[in-house]
């Protein structure tokens, strides 16, 4: 959490509005460390820190240099009008949540008019000043807190009282919200303690005419109970009554009612449904698409069915044919070759083949399936193994006959001419017949080709149809289903008005009969009867009616008035007695908070006072090169005690129980408590106390001190108000040091002369004042002077 900007309009010599932003030149959610506020004197810069302090709840104008509110309001120049009102809006970077607020950035506003009536916002929410005290003492910064030091305040430290120093100690601990808790505490606690005097006042008041009026009432005790008793258990029976016809015909109605609405809400789904079914008919009538693309599809399938048979057929019967033509030119020159070899062998051989070969025509011709013509090529296989066989043995009796035969006659070598253009006449006539298969075979996959094509199409259709004609089915059979779902609903509902209907008649005629027996016993209306609460036995109470008022005839009349008195005093004795019991649990409850605040704030502050101790005894050694100073405790009494003891006297003596358990809290409020004192020496010196310390040393000396508390418990951001202003060149640097090595935890605001303090600065604002009086502002980054003091851009 830091300090972003500061808006000042019309407070004090600030009339124009005037932004001193912190973050110039700053990287983002980070702070710049020590802004300088510099100008001469008169020129308005303590002005900046009375805002800070103002817009942070400060509420005595003392500290604001003020006597009246008004004085903080621009009061006008001899160039300038005064101004009616005059505000200041901080801006908190509240990024790591210090402030139990939702909000990354917290804008807190403070206006005031010369009417004297003023305002707070938060955020732009209007909100009370105890609010923005809260909000800021939960950050650890406020409106009395160490993070504003103006003129003076740091040589006040010394001249505090040691329970004044000790404050400041609470303060550096962080214990403001325990003390805010605390003393909201004591506050109720003397309030609530002032209201149990009251009450116990009247209840002392009270007793002798209570006694009085108990001893007059009990002369008509009998007949007062009678008639008490008798309209009490007429009022609880009728009131039962009349009650229980009231919740009973406002259920029956309101069963009604609804079974109304839901009967007209199912009506309107029956005939929205009913709609939807007819126009589902309508739509399932005119659907004639689908049968169409299924039997053209199966059409098409059968065609191609067709094809592929016949391209199979095809592709076998070429194969076949290749294999028929290659055994016929085997059996050829087998035949050629066998007329030299043993020729009774060959011709058995061959006979068995042209057996083999006709059956495979045979069965070539009736082929009807794929299976059968891969059957067939088997066998084709076979017949032509066999041909390979009969050709190699008829070469082995070829090579044996050429040893004793040495040539052919011219006869054999012209038949064996003739048969190889026979057979080359067969080979040419098989080969057109093959390549006819083959042309028909390219023309068979092309129309296949294209009727496939067109079966994905339509089957591309069909599927597309069907989808839709089943959702259109599931679609109709859904609404018919709820349909008929809705329509027995609907019946159920019709039955279901018509007995609530019953059943209302029913109970609106007992309750006309009730409403005549009210008017009658009770002479009021029975709108008028409050509503008996717990159980009520209606036979029992009937009895006891009947009895009653037997009594009452016998007793005749009585004077209510006597007992009338007497209950309502008795019950203001009563209702006084519990509320001073409440008041004595509230004092103990108070007291209990009170007693752990206390002890919250002194554990903290035993730790707290134990480090800035050190760090005071550090910083004061580093600030005046040596010497020895020290925080001690010392005893005192604390002059702000209110709590006393609370002794109430009845008739017979003294009471002190809401004493009880008070003298620990009074001991510790009225009698001694814990303060604190300063002892310093400067080195080379003996100082008995601080006031024989010079002026300069006790400017030091604060310093050290508030170095002390700010190293321990740095605050989110400290405005320091010329607090450097008696110190020498030396000790100006050593302080210059000391908030550039704390910077890096708090963001300084000073508003200085000091060369020194401008120095360490990394941003520059000097305020002037120009004749008409009005304060206006010149900000720089230091990195930006050049030589010679110039401002570089």
């Amino acid at each position: 959490m830091f300090l972003k900007k500061l808006e000042i309009s019309g407070f004090k010599s600030f009339a124009s509005r005037t932004t001193l932003d912190f973050l110039i030149g700053a990287k983002k959610g980070e702070n710049i460390g020590i802004t300088a506020v510099v100008g001469p004197n008169g020129s308005g810069k303590s002005n900046i820190a009375d805002a800070l302090r103002w817009v942070m709840g400060e509420q005595s104008m003392k500290n604001l240099r003020g006597k009246k509110s008004e004085d903080i309001i621009f009061a006008g120049s001899g160039k300038k009008a005064r101004l009616g009102s005059a505000s200041v809006t901080l801006y908190l970077d509240n990024s790591d949540k210090k402030m139990p607020l939702e909000f990354s950035e917290v804008s807190v506003a403070r206006k005031i008019y010369r009417s004297g009536e003023s305002e707070f916002l938060v955020n732009g929410s209007r909100v009370r000043l105890q609010d923005i005290v809260d909000i800021l003492a939960k950050a650890g910064v406020g409106k009395q807190s160490y993070a504003i030091i103006n003129q003076g305040m740091a040589d006040s430290v010394l001249n505090a009282t040691p329970f004044e120093r000790r404050s400041i100690i609470e303060d550096a601990a962080g214990v403001k919200i325990y003390q805010i808790k605390k003393e909201r505490s004591l506050r109720k606690l003397e309030s609530t303690r002032e209201n149990l005097d009251k009450a116990r006042a009247l209840t002392e008041e009270i007793k002798p005419h209570l006694r009085l009026l108990k001893r007059q009432a009990e002369r008509a005790t009998q007949g007062e109970h009678v008639a008490k008793d008798l309209r009490e258990k007429q009022t609880i029976l009728f009131s039962r009554l009349w009650y229980d016809f009231q919740k009973e015909k406002a259920v029956f109605n309101e069963a009604k009612e609804d079974i109304g609405r839901q009967m007209m809400n199912i009506q309107r789904e029956v005939d929205k449904l009913t709609d939807e079914i007819n126009n589902e008919n309508r739509q399932e009538t005119g659907n004639e698409e689908l049968p169409k693309l299924e039997n053209e599809l199966r059409q098409k399938r059968n065609i191609l069915s067709q094809l592929d048979r016949e391209l199979i057929v095809t592709e076998g019967r070429i194969e076949i044919e290749k294999e028929k033509q290659k055994n016929i030119r085997l059996i050829e020159a087998i035949k050629i070759e066998s007329v030299l070899v043993d020729s009774n062998y060959v011709k058995i051989a061959l006979e068995d083949l042209k057996t083999d070969q006709e059956k495979l025509i045979k069965r070539l011709e009736g082929v009807e399936d794929l299976a059968e013509l891969q059957d067939i090529r088997e066998y084709a296989r076979v017949i032509g193994q066999k041909l390979y066989e009969l050709r190699s043995d008829v070469e082995k009796g070829r090579a044996e006959q050429k040893n004793t035969e040495s040539g052919q006659n011219d006869t054999e070598i012209k038949e064996q001419q003739a048969r190889m253009d026979k057979v080359e006449k067969e080979k040419e006539a098989q080969e057109a017949i093959i390549s006819e298969m083959e042309k028909k075979t390219g023309k068979l996959r092309e129309e296949i080709k294209k009727i496939e094509e067109y079966i994905k199409t339509l089957e591309k259709r069909i599927e597309k149809e069907a989808a839709a004609d089943r959702e259109r089915r599931q679609n109709f059979f859904e609404i018919e289903r709820k349909l008929r779902a809705s329509t027995d609903e609907l019946n159920k509902f019709k039955d279901n008005f018509n007995e609530a209907k019953i059943a209302l008649a029913r109970v609106e005629v007992r309750e006309e009969d009730l409403r005549s027996d009210i008017k009658e016993e009770l002479k009021t209306e029975p709108e008028e009867l409050e509503a008996a609460e717990g159980t009520v036995d209606r036979a029992g109470l009937e009895r006891d009616i009947a009895k009653l008022k037997t009594q009452m005839e016998q007793i005749g009349g009585i004077d209510p008035m006597v007992v009338e008195e007497y209950e309502e005093t008795n019950k203001r004795f009563e209702f006084l007695t519990g509320e001073s019991s409440d008041l004595e649990n509230a004092i103990l409850s108070l007291k209990e908070v009170i007693k752990e605040m206390d002890q919250k704030i002194e554990k903290e502050f035993a730790a707290t006072y134990e480090e800035i101790n050190k760090e005071f005894s550090k910083y004061f050694r580093i600030i005046f090169g040596g010497g020895s100073a020290r925080l001690n405790k010392s005893k005192i009494q604390n002059p702000k005690s209110k709590v006393k003891n609370l002794e109430i006297e009845d008739e017979g003596g003294v009471v002190d129980d809401a004493n009880e358990s008070s003298d620990g809290l009074k001991g510790k409020e009225e009698t001694e408590q814990i303060g604190i004192e300063i002892s310093a020496c400067p080195p080379g010196k003996k100082i008995a106390n601080l006031n024989m310390l010079s002026g300069g040393e006790r400017s030091l000396t604060s310093l050290a001190l508030l170095f002390a508390i700010i190293s321990h418990n740095p605050p989110p951001f400290a405005v320091l108000d010329e607090v450097e202003a008696a110190l020498d060149e030396a000790n100006s640097r050593r302080f210059g040091r000391i908030l550039q090595e704390l910077s890096g935890n708090t963001q300084f605001v000073t508003i200085t002369h000091n060369r020194e303090t401008m120095r360490q600065a990394s941003l520059l604002y000097g305020v002037t004042m120009g004749e008409d009086g009005i304060s206006k502002l010149l900000s720089v980054k230091l990195d930006q002077i050049g030589a010679g003091g110039r401002i570089m851009k």
